[in-house]
């Protein structure tokens, strides 16, 4: 079998004053722009930063530095997030020689961060990527190597499995290691000063690139920028008598009408935290809802809500948006002329593989209303379990019972959160929120008896949370079907002795499955690949392996898949590194 191998893409490094001396003549793969920033500058809440000057001299250098791709070429811009989304509204609009610039990843790097006493901790610096293109749609094509630049496995410390709950599929993952995400940890890339781009990021960036690209890095030496708050032209806002309010509720309404409503009767602010998980604009099936949106229409769409969420939340009020980044950045930079930013939190919650990353990095915007001083509850909760354990819920009792209980600083990139993997979890909702994440949000960022307010409440997480720790909620949805199921949901939470509340989620019963079973047709058919160093179609199958292929007819999941999976291992032996 003939070995694959890789070599790095030809790198140049340039400071911004001698960008311009290069050849005019020559265009490059990629190009790398290091923003200019200093450490003290992280973590600070930047405002109306669309006025400044670093802004705007910034954007004059990213025409510079997009003028030296080639169509197809890639820019990626590493900064601060509360800067980045301008530059990323900048490029989704920007057009230049019949070129346009589409977004592809807002990848998250991690650096360990300073605890802090009464602030969610810093660890997310921003890595945008762009595609220079002909085409107005992501049909341009590129190529990454995500093939062979992979993570390695860690293994928990209590129990010895990976740290990530494969459910069930251990057996198909890539002996290589796990598909990068657009989740970036410090354990797999060291980010020790922040504010300087690492070798070991522009070295992983080259890799995916790999051999016969031109790599061109540009770091930014204009004079160092002022990044302070600034609330000068920041709205005021003073708490008022609210008109009486029915709490505890489950609207079917839309909650662009509902919030306008109340803005009419309450115009001083009724919410203490207002959360939206809105619809993604994915082509996902809701039945009340259209969700392909052209992309104009979309974010005129959620500018209606989110200005109705932040009129109506009291002043010092809490406001968070999950989104995905694409949309993210129009989010921020809709909220930040109205709101104080704060943190642009990562949801690292590996979903179904997509394009050339894993998606991972789900956006939680987190601003807060000028006028009062919010509400963070962070003294008690400024610590999660170490990343060193899986999340299985077995290894999470044994280990706890056994005193292996170490801990690690609660930051702006929560890793300890997982999707929701099992049906026998999931309501009917295809988007159904993890109650941990909304508990999260509630106890760090509000008081018991504050109110909560969740415009698209599907099928009832955010309330469930809120009950659970004794905060008031209401919440809006659109459809009568989950209107339903949340207010069932509801009704399921029954007190304990000390008058709190608990939830337990009805299982669903799994169908029997006739034949053999799923997993161990997988075990069968990947061993005799191995055995024959070939991934076997069912045609091959029919013909060496007859009763294998009979099992393949009856086999109840997606065969491409196996196939695909057999693949990889073969492709794993016979990697050999330049």
């Amino acid at each position: 079998m003939t070995k694959e191998k890789y070599t790095l893409a030809n790198f140049t490094k340039v400071s911004e004053t001698k960008l311009s001396a290069l050849n005019s003549d020559k265009l490059y793969d990629a190009v790398i722009l290091n923003t200019n920033f200093s450490s003290s500058d992280i973590g600070k809440h930047s405002i109306l930063a669309k006025t400044d000057s670093f802004i705007q001299e910034t954007l004059s250098l990213i025409d510079k530095c997009t003028a030296r791709l080639k169509d197809g070429g890639l820019i990626f811009i590493y900064g601060l997030p509360n800067y980045l989304s301008h530059f990323g509204e900048y490029l989704s609009d920007k057009k230049q020689d019949d070129f346009s610039y589409l977004f592809k990843y807002w990848i998250a790097c991690e650096f360990k961060a300073q605890e802090k006493h009464d602030e969610l901790p810093n660890a997310h610096i921003g890595l945008l990527m762009y595609l220079k293109s002909k085409s107005k749609k992501n049909t341009t094509p590129f190529e990454l190597n995500t093939k062979f630049v992979r993570v390695p496995y860690k293994n928990c410390s209590a129990c010895g499995n990976t740290t990530k709950d494969w459910g069930g599929k251990k057996h198909l993952i890539n002996p290589l290691g796990s598909a990068i995400s657009d989740v970036w940890s410090y354990n797999e890339i060291a980010i020790t000063k922040a504010n300087k781009i690492p070798a070991e990021l522009v070295e992983r960036i080259m890799a995916l690139l790999s051999g016969g690209k031109n790599v061109l890095q540009v770091n930014q030496t204009k004079s160092k920028f002022n990044l302070l708050l600034n609330e000068r032209n920041l709205p005021t806002h003073k708490n008022g008598k609210v008109v009486q309010l029915q709490k505890n509720k489950v609207v079917h309404q839309s909650c662009i009408d509902y919030l306008n409503e109340l803005n009419k009767k309450n115009p001083h602010g009724v919410f203490d935290v207002a959360f939206a998980d809105p619809p993604y604009n994915l082509a996902k099936n809701y039945s009340a809802y259209q969700d392909d949106l052209e992309e104009r229409k979309y974010i005129d769409w959620c500018n209606e809500w989110l200005l109705g969420m932040y009129q109506n939340l009291k002043p010092g009020g809490a406001l968070f948006v999950l989104n995905i980044p694409k949309w993210s950045i129009f989010h921020f930079n809709f909220l930040a002329d109205k709101m104080i930013f704060q943190n642009w939190i990562v949801w690292d919650a590996l979903s179904t593989p997509a394009g050339k990353f894993l998606p991972a990095h789900y956006s939680l915007l987190y601003f807060t209303k000028p006028g009062a001083k919010p509400k963070v509850n962070l003294a008690t909760n400024k610590h999660i379990d170490s990343r060193e354990y899986c999340l299985r819920g077995s290894c999470i009792s044994k280990r706890k019972k056994n005193g292996n209980d170490r801990k690690e600083v609660l930051t702006d990139i929560w890793k300890d959160v997982h999707r929701i993997k099992h049906k026998k979890d999931r309501d009917q909702h295809p988007c159904q929120l993890p109650t941990k994440l909304m508990e999260r949000i509630i106890k760090n960022f509000s008081d018991a008896g504050d109110l909560i307010f969740d415009p698209f409440g599907g099928s009832g997480t955010t309330a469930i949370a809120a009950k659970l720790l004794n905060r008031k909620y209401i919440i809006t949805e659109l459809d009568k079907k989950y209107v339903d199921i949340a207010e069932k949901n509801l009704n399921a939470l029954t007190p304990t002795k000390t008058g709190e509340f608990q939830y337990q989620r009805k299982s669903l019963k799994k169908p029997k499955i006739l034949g053999t079973p799923k997993k161990e047709f997988e075990k069968q058919y990947l061993d005799f690949a191995m055995n024959q160093n070939k991934a076997l179609s069912q045609e091959d199958l029919k013909i060496v392996n007859k009763s294998l292929f009979y099992l393949s007819i009856e086999y109840k999941g997606d065969f491409n898949k196996i196939y695909a999976a057999a693949r990889r291992r073969l492709e794993s032996l016979s990697r050999n590194f330049a």
